[in-house]
C-alpha cells in the first residue's frame, strides 16, 4: 500500500507499511528525503541532496508489534536503561528504554514549502504502562531540510508530578567507527557501563565498540568521520548527558544486527539519564539539532 499524503511543487510525502500492521511516511523533497515509522515515531532515515545517509538502520532490524526498531532515531522515554521510579519512590528493574518507541503514534500534521518538511506526531494516553501508569501527551515535531531539528514536548496530564529520564537514541551512519572521534568528549567525566567505572576521564581514540559510556555534560558535539570526510554536529536542548554506543562485537549476540554492522555506525544520544520532575499540568522538552559539514571540498 502507498499512499500519497501530501504533494506540490516542493516535495511530496507518502504512508506506506514497513510490516503488516506497522506503517511509515516516506518524503522526498528537493532538499533530501527520508522516513519515519508510526510505530514508535521513529525517524528512520534522512539524507540530505549531495550526502550520505546520515542515520543508519539495520537491514535485519524487525518490524513487528512489541519489539523495537533497530536504527534510526528510537525514543527512549519515560524511562531510559532498565531501571524506572514508581509514584512511591521506589526505583525497580524493568524492560529497557520504556514504551514510547513500541507505542503506535499519531500523524498530526504535514507542512511541505520551498526551505523544508515539517511532521508532527502525537502519543498521548495513560495506563500504558503499570509502572507509568499517568496521563500524558508527547508531541514530536521533526523538520528536515539541510539540517534536522527534534523537538520531543512531555505534557504531565495527570494530578500529581512526574519523574522520567529519556533520551533521543540517535544511531550515525559512519564511514568506519575506528575513524571516527568525538574530540568534545575526551575532556568530560563519564560513567561506563561496561567497566562499573564511573566519574573518571579517559580520552577516545574512535569509535569503535564495545563502548558504552554516559558523559555528563550538555556541551555541543561534533563527530569527525574521516572516512567519509564530514563532520556531524550535534546540538541538545533539555538534555544532561551525552551518551555514546557502540556494540562491537557483542553485536554478533543481537539477532537485529545484520552482519558487521557494527563497523557501520555509532550512536551519540542527547539524554536524559538523571530523573527529571514535570509538575501537574505542565511541560518540559528534549530537542536536538544535527547539522552536517561536508569537508571533501
Amino acid at each position: 500500500m502507498l499512499k500519497i499524503l501530501l504533494e506540490n511543487e516542493f516535495g511530496r510525502v507518502e504512508l506506506f507499511e514497513l510490516a503488516e500492521g506497522l506503517q511509515a511516511l516516506r518524503f522526498i523533497h528537493q532538499k533530501g528525503e527520508g522516513s519515519v515509522s508510526l510505530y514508535g515515531g521513529q525517524v528512520l532515515s534522512w539524507q540530505p541532496v549531495g550526502q550520505q545517509p546520515v542515520f543508519w538502520l539495520s537491514d535485519d532490524s524487525q518490524y513487528n508489534l512489541g519489539t523495537a526498531i533497530r536504527g534510526g532515531v528510537p525514543l527512549c522515554w519515560p524511562w531510559f536503561g532498565g531501571e524506572v521510579k514508581l509514584a512511591n519512590g521506589n526505583v525497580i528493574k524493568t524492560k529497557n528504554h520504556g514504551f514510547a518507541r513500541q507505542s503506535q503514534w499519531q500523524l498530526a500534521d504535514i507542512k511541505i514549502t520551498s526551505d523544508n518538511v515539517e511532521i508532527t506526531l502525537l502519543l498521548a494516553g495513560e495506563q500504558l504502562s503499570p509502572h507509568w501508569p499517568a496521563a500524558f501527551k508527547l508531541t514530536q515535531t521533526l523538520v528536515f531540510n539541510e539540517t534536522f531539528q527534534q523537538t520531543l514536548t512531555m505534557q504531565n496530564l495527570s494530578d500529581q508530578t512526574l519523574t522520567y529520564t529519556g533520551a533521543l537514541h540517535s544511531y550515525f551512519c559512519v564511514g568506519n567507527p575506528k575513524k571516527t572521534e568525538i574530540p568534545a568528549l575526551n575532556s568530560l567525566i563519564f560513567d561506563d557501563k561496561i567497566s562499573a567505572v564511573n566519574g573518571k576521564k579517559s580520552p577516545l581514540n574512535n569509535c569503535s565498540g564495545p563502548i558504552d559510556r554516559i558523559y555528563h555534560s550538555d556541551e555541543r558535539m561534533v563527530i569527525f568521520d574521516h572516512e567519509w570526510q564530514r563532520e556531524i554536529e550535534v546540538l541538545s536542548q533539555g538534555c544532561q548527558q551525552w551518551v555514546l554506543w557502540n556494540p562491537g562485537t557483542d553485536a554478533k549476540a543481537m539477532s537485529d544486527v545484520h552482519a558487521q554492522g557494527e563497523d557501520e555506525f555509532v550512536c551519540l544520544e542527547a539524554a536524559n539519564t538523571h530523573w527529571q520532575s514535570i509538575e501537574s499540568q505542565a511541560t518540559a522538552c528534549m530537542s536536538q539539532t544535527i547539522k552536517l559539514h561536508d569537508k571533501r571540498k
